[in-house]
């Protein structure tokens, strides 16, 4: 069975989210591909929301485990953003989801690694 640590930074990541209307198609609500976070340098957005050490210097070069992190973060944002969905909370934990489809249930609240 999947499971998923949602974590805190996933959760801020989420409540940063800028999101949008994309009109294709029928239309559907959509974060921001190019500005995810309000701005098009996601790195330093990411690292600004979760508290990323010297985030704040100018011109500060990001080591390539903490890009990799960050990028990790940021793409684990959809399975977080369909547990929210799906269970109607914003609550850490860790979730198990039935195969082949999106129903998401919390197994053990609190945070994770």
């Amino acid at each position: 069975m999947p499971t998923f640590n949602l974590t805190e930074q996933h959760l801020t990541l989420l409540r940063a989210a800028y999101v949008g209307w994309w009109d294709c198609e029928f239309g559907a609500p959509a974060i921001d591909c190019k500005r995810p976070y309000g701005n098009s340098d996601v790195y330093r957005d990411i690292a600004e929301l979760l508290e990323f050490p010297n985030w704040d210097e100018d011109e500060r070069e990001y080591s390539s485990v903490e890009k990799q992190t960050m990028r990790r973060l940021h793409e684990e944002t959809a399975t977080a953003l369909q547990i929210v969905l799906g269970t109607g909370e914003m609550r850490v934990g860790r979730y198990t989801c039935k195969p082949y489809t999106r129903e998401w249930r919390l197994v053990e609240e609190g945070p994770t690694s």
